[in-house]
C-alpha cells in the first residue's frame, strides 16, 4: 500500500512538471512568434494586428489547457482514481501535441527551446498516462457520465450565465479590451450547488455562447478560463463556508491568471496587469459575494433540490 501511495505521489509530481514544461514551452514559442512580427518587449503596451492577436491567443490556449488537464490527471491519481487519471493524462497530451504543430500551421517560425520544453512536457504526460495504467485503483472507478437532471441543470445555468455575461445592459466594456460582467455569479452558484461536472460545463457553455453572441474574437480562451473556474469552484460543493470561500477565490484566480497569461503576449504587461486586477477584484470578487449569497439562499429554501 505504501508503494502504491508513493507511486501516486510521484505521478502527481511528474504531472506538475509536465504541465509547467508545456507552459514554459508555450511562453517561449509565443515570444518567438512576437519577434517574427517585430515585437521584442512585452513589458510595454503592444500594437500588433488583430489576426496576430487571435493567432497568439489561440496558440497559448493549448499549452495552458495542457497544464490544467494534466494537473487534473495528477490529482485524480493522488485520490486513487488511477485509471481515470491515466485517461485524463492522455487527454492532456492532445493540446500539448497541437501546441507543437500549430505555430508552423499558422505560418510562424519555431523556437528551438520552446519546442524542447514542449516535447519534455508531452513525454512526461505520456509517462503519467502509462504509469497510471500500471498502478491499481484504490477507489472503484465511477462512470464519467451525467444524469438527465445534471444535463438539464447545465442547460438552465448555461443560459443564465450567457444572459448575465452578454446582455448589453449588464456588461461593462473595458478600456483594456473585453468586458466586465456578472456571468461568473451563475457559474459559482451552479458549481457550489451541483459540483464540478455541472460547474465546469456551465463555465464553458454559458460564457462561450455570450462571447459568440457579442462577437468576442478570442472565445477559445474563455473555454479554458471559465471552464477551469467552474470546475475548481465545484470542489466546494457540500463544504463549509470557509472552504467554499477559499475555493471560489482560487477559482477566480485561475480564471484571471489564464487571461493574464494570454494578455501579456497580445497586449503587453502594463495592459495585462490592469486587466488582471479588474478580473480579480472587480468581476470575480463581486461574483463570489453574489454567488455565495444566492447559494445559501437556495440551500435554505430548496433543500430537496440538492438531495437529488
Amino acid at each position: 500500500m505504501f508503494e502504491n501511495q508513493s507511486g501516486r505521489k510521484t505521478l502527481f509530481f511528474i504531472s506538475a512538471i509536465a504541465g509547467i514544461a508545456a507552459l514554459i514551452g508555450g511562453g517561449l514559442q509565443a515570444s518567438r512568434m512576437l519577434k517574427s512580427v517585430g515585437v521584442t518587449d512585452v513589458f510595454s503596451s503592444l500594437s500588433i494586428s488583430g489576426s496576430d492577436k487571435v493567432n497568439l491567443a489561440l496558440y497559448l490556449t493549448f499549452p495552458a489547457a495542457s497544464l490544467a488537464i494534466v494537473i487534473w490527471a495528477g490529482s485524480s491519481v493522488m485520490k486513487g482514481y488511477t485509471k481515470r487519471g491515466s485517461i485524463i493524462a492522455f487527454m492532456a497530451a492532445v493540446p500539448a501535441l497541437v501546441s507543437l504543430l500549430l505555430p508552423s500551421a499558422l505560418g510562424y517560425p519555431l523556437s528551438a527551446m520552446g519546442l524542447a520544453s514542449s516535447l519534455i512536457g508531452l513525454a512526461l504526460m505520456g509517462l503519467v498516462g502509462y504509469m497510471g495504467l500500471k498502478l491499481p485503483s484504490v477507489i472503484v472507478e465511477e462512470r464519467m457520465l451525467m444524469s438527465p437532471i445534471e444535463i438539464a441543470l447545465v442547460a438552465v445555468f448555461s443560459a443564465l450565465t450567457a444572459v448575465l455575461t452578454g446582455t448589453t445592459g449588464l456588461m461593462l466594456p473595458s478600456p483594456t479590451g473585453g468586458y466586465t460582467h456578472l456571468g461568473d455569479t451563475a457559474i459559482y452558484v451552479a458549481a457550489l450547488l451541483f459540483g464540478v461536472k455541472v460547474g465546469g460545463l456551465v463555465g464553458i457553455i454559458g460564457p462561450v455562447a455570450a462571447d459568440l453572441f457579442v462577437g468576442y474574437p478570442r472565445w477559445f480562451v474563455t473555454v479554458l478560463a471559465h471552464g477551469s473556474q467552474g470546475f475548481v469552484a465545484g470542489l466546494g460543493k457540500g463544504r463549509n463556508i470557509v472552504t467554499q470561500v477559499v475555493l471560489l477565490a482560487f477559482s477566480g484566480l485561475v480564471m484571471s491568471t489564464t487571461y493574464f497569461f494570454v494578455n501579456i503576449f497580445i497586449k503587453g504587461y502594463p495592459v495585462a496587469i490592469i486587466s488582471y486586477a479588474r478580473d480579480l477584484f472587480g468581476q470575480s470578487l463581486v461574483s463570489i459575494i453574489l454567488g455565495l449569497v444566492l447559494t445559501k439562499a437556495v440551500e435554505k429554501s430548496l433543500p430537496s433540490l440538492l438531495r437529488r
